[in-house]
């Protein structure tokens, strides 16, 4: 494919080359992380954890599954540390089937690293027979991110326990978001594979509730997150109940105190109750829209200083448009203005000068300086663009994927692409 001299395909192997969302780069700025997906929604069928070097172009597996079937374990979401040469992802449970397939309340994080290939390390510890054990979780973890200094990695969450529990008047499973820390946890290994120790310590940190009283701040799903730059605080997104009971997106925070592992209730939940937040956690309501943030999956994303949050909103023409939210004031300001909606996720740069999406099928950067808008891809040839751009640590260019015929089987497969901004 002819393309533009500022454009460059990474990637041109038949299978799927799937970025991450967030933290797909190497501290050193040498590598990209990638899964091997050629679709969102099949990291049960996905196998494969690849490195790509931007000095050769050469991709280096990084992980596989072993025993891989059409119901898992499967891989999926990698992520690089901020800090060391270690990437974390989603990993199916071991004993993966027919009858225990990959979902979202069986999966955990995995993390590895560039040294030593191959050799899993066992973030979170599960377990889903009770006793239950503090600082394991009962279920799924999931989307992880790593804070950008402290020891600190937050994920999404669902509950296997509490998914499988018909028992009356139990706690239901509620997407919510956590915390693992460095602090081993061990639990008891079974015959099922179901279980897993861990090098860190999880807990929940969003507190969710089966029922919320409508127009109140109380919530039945907490998702999508960021850390709130340098902070010891989290935004996320979660869904309440309006005045006549329809559910709407507003945005949360949750400020950390330094010890998590206190509870006046179980850290590790019953057969019949969710997980308990840590004592001192302090969650609050940051906005109150009119009809909610966009639905349009996306995550949030902060400065560097924590005082701002940049989100996705539908303007009065109902096109989804940046939005931020200053957190000290609340005040929430509508940022872009195009004539038809962002459909991907965003990403700010290291500099907090700018962040990327896609509109129109073309890239799009806003300047967070003047408040201005540039295209810097306007996509000619017709790429099918895919998933989230992501910007360069130390350089002026921007990652992204998007499908391309394989002329040989004449598939679609979704590479790696370079643009030099």
């Amino acid at each position: 494919m002819e393309l533009d001299n500022s454009l460059h395909q990474l990637t041109k192997a038949p299978f799927g080359h799937t970025l991450h969302h967030t933290q797909i780069q190497s501290k050193c700025g040498g590598f990209l992380v990638y899964d091997t997906r050629n679709d969102d929604t099949k990291i049960a069928q996905t196998d494969k954890i690849n490195v790509l070097n931007l000095n050769t172009l050469v991709s280096e597996n990084l992980y596989t599954c072993t025993e891989a079937n059409e119901f898992g374990p499967g891989v999926g979401a990698a992520t690089f540390s901020p800090k060391e040469n270690r990437v974390l992802f989603i990993h199916g449970t071991k004993n993966a089937s027919e009858n225990k397939p990959y979902s979202m309340t069986r999966r955990t994080g995995v993390a590895v690293d560039l040294s030593f290939p191959e050799k899993p390390i066992y973030m979170d510890a599960r377990n889903i027979y009770p006793p239950f054990t503090l600082g394991a979780l009962r279920g799924g973890t999931h989307s992880h991110c790593w804070h950008s200094s402290l020891d600190l990695i937050s994920f999404t969450y669902n509950d296997f326990v509490l998914e499988t529990n018909a028992a009356p008047q139990s706690d239901i499973d509620l997407r919510t978001v956590g915390v693992m820390f460095p602090q081993a946890v061990m639990v008891p290994m079974d015959e099922e594979q179901e279980n897993n120790s861990g090098e860190m310590f999880a807990v929940i940190v969003a507190k969710v509730t089966n029922n919320p009283i409508f127009g109140s701040d109380e919530i039945d799903k907490a998702f999508d997150e960021c850390w709130l730059g340098e902070k010891r605080s989290i935004a996320f997104q979660g869904n309440v109940k309006s005045e006549t009971g329809a559910t709407k997106t507003e945005i949360f925070i949750v400020d950390l105190p330094q010890d998590l592992t206190q509870s006046t209730n179980l850290l590790q939940g019953t057969l019949t109750s969710r997980c308990a937040v840590p004592n001192g956690v302090n969650q609050y309501r940051i906005t109150n829209t009119t009809k909610g943030i966009s639905s349009f999956r996306h995550w949030l994303r902060s400065n560097k200083k924590g005082t701002m949050v940049y989100f996705l909103c539908e303007d009065k023409n109902n096109i989804t448009q940046l939005h931020c939210v200053e957190i000290q004031s609340k005040k929430v300001t509508q940022l872009s203005f195009h004539s038809s909606s962002i459909h991907s996720p965003i990403n700010i740069n290291q500099t907090d000068t700018a962040i990327v999406y896609f509109v129109d099928n073309k890239i799009v950067i806003f300047n967070l300086l003047n408040n201005e808008m540039e295209v810097v891809f306007k996509n000619e040839k017709k790429l099918q663009l895919s998933g989230i751009p992501h910007f360069d640590l130390y350089k002026p260019i921007v990652y992204f994927n998007a499908y391309v015929n394989n002329s040989n089987s004449n598939e679609n497969f979704l590479q790696i692409f370079k643009l030099e901004i």
